[in-house]
């Protein structure tokens, strides 16, 4: 009787597997939809309201993050060909780039950094521009570096687990292995016999050529079946993630380093800050290779 494959996972011990990973997803959206709600306060948006002579309106981008972040002021029907001023919690604020509104009274590209002493909370914003004033507000959300940096990467870390352990019980890895070693050998042999204008061999080739791409695909399709189990539940998982740390571009970590397009200038010119985009997209492709070789989920 031939020996069984101990490396190809049993139904049942699928099926286990499966089930822990439906378990650990569950987890997550308790811990995110139940759990996190109870600690989190419900953060200010940026508003337009207005007062004074103008009926014009303001907005923040972003109207949510951390101290220490630069902040657009956009504006539109505002008094035209202004200097714009600014004040944040009662306090001015240095403006820097366009705060000169145009003759159609619309305001681009008006900075300012928010305060590096604010902590968790909603702060009124207003922009003054000749006898009007625009009311906005700005939050400072309650999970900020090193906790959401912590939150991120833990998240990271047990997605690329998830990710990870479907593959194992859903990919045949010695079947794959050996697909892929077959399906090399072959491309190699087929260059091989174009290079020597083998003309029978390539013949012969051919014939088998059609068998390999077929079995070839089997095993991709398992592939995209892990894809099929897990995506969802990491596209919710990061969505609420996103909203509970105060949106997809909230600034989660920081590095000395400026890699450009990726981390972004402070007001301290020894730090760079990361959003959460980019830190979870550094996460996650740092821990799956590391998992992948961990686990040997790689072929």
């Amino acid at each position: 009787m031939a020996a069984r494959n101990k490396s190809a996972p049993s139904g049942r011990g699928r099926s286990k597997t499966l089930n822990y990973i439906v378990i650990i997803v569950i987890a997550f959206l308790v811990f995110y939809l139940l759990i996190l709600p109870v600690f989190t306060p419900k953060g200010g948006t940026t508003t337009t309201n207005t007062a004074g002579a103008s009926a014009g309106t303001v907005s923040l981008t972003p109207s949510t993050d951390i101290a220490g972040t630069m902040v657009t002021i956009s504006g539109q029907k505002l008094p035209a060909n202004e200097n714009v001023s600014a004040t944040f919690a009662g306090k001015q604020v240095a403006l820097s780039g366009t705060c000169l509104t145009s003759a159609a009274g619309d305001l681009q590209g008006c900075n300012f950094w928010v305060p590096g002493n604010e902590t968790t909370g909603t702060y009124p914003v207003v922009v003054i521009a000749a006898s009007s004033s625009f009311d906005a507000s700005f939050s400072v959300p309650q999970y900020i570096p090193p906790v959401s940096t912590f939150v991120v990467t833990l998240t990271s870390l047990a997605l690329g687990l998830i990710t990870q352990v479907a593959t194992r019980a859903v990919v045949d890895l010695n079947k794959e292995r050996r697909m892929r070693a077959e399906v090399s050998a072959f491309n190699k042999e087929k260059r091989e016999a174009t290079r020597a204008g083998d003309k029978v061999k390539l013949e012969k080739l051919k014939k088998r050529e059609l068998a390999v791409r077929q079995e070839q695909a089997k095993v991709s399709t398992s592939r995209l079946k892990v894809t099929g189990i897990t995506f969802i539940p990491l596209l919710v998982v990061y969505y609420l993630m996103a909203t509970f740390l105060g949106g997809y571009g909230v600034i989660v970590a920081f590095t000395p380093i400026p890699i450009p397009v990726i981390a972004a200038p402070t007001l301290n010119p020894s730090l760079f800050e990361v959003s959460l985009f980019w830190w979870y997209f550094l996460s996650s492709f740092t821990f799956s290779t590391m998992l992948a070789r961990l686990l040997h989920t790689t072929t």
